[in-house]
């Protein structure tokens, strides 16, 4: 399911019949939103799995080891970028 369709539906089950006060309309419109949310934030998490299987095959595939994986990345200086120290 797209974030998009996701969305639509969320929308579509949005309409009441009876009047509520105020602040339950406002909580009810968070709970959408914070529903809505949840489902674009699965979607991605959902997409981000995928990614990883790919690498991790290529990364089998190609010979890279777990340590390789794992190291650190590199230390940056960001005090000055001439290279002349202060």
């Amino acid at each position: 399911m797209t974030a998009y369709q996701a969305k639509k539906g969320a929308l579509k089950g949005r309409g009441s019949k009876n009047p509520r006060p105020a602040s339950l309309n406002i909580a009810a419109a968070r709970i959408v939103n914070l529903e809505s949310e949840i489902e674009e934030l699965k979607e991605e998490n959902r997409r981000y799995k995928q990614q990883f299987v790919i690498w991790q095959y290529n990364a089998y595939k190609y010979g890279v080891e777990e340590y390789q994986l794992n190291q650190l990345l590199p230390k940056i200086d960001r005090e000055r970028s001439d290279g002349e120290k202060r």
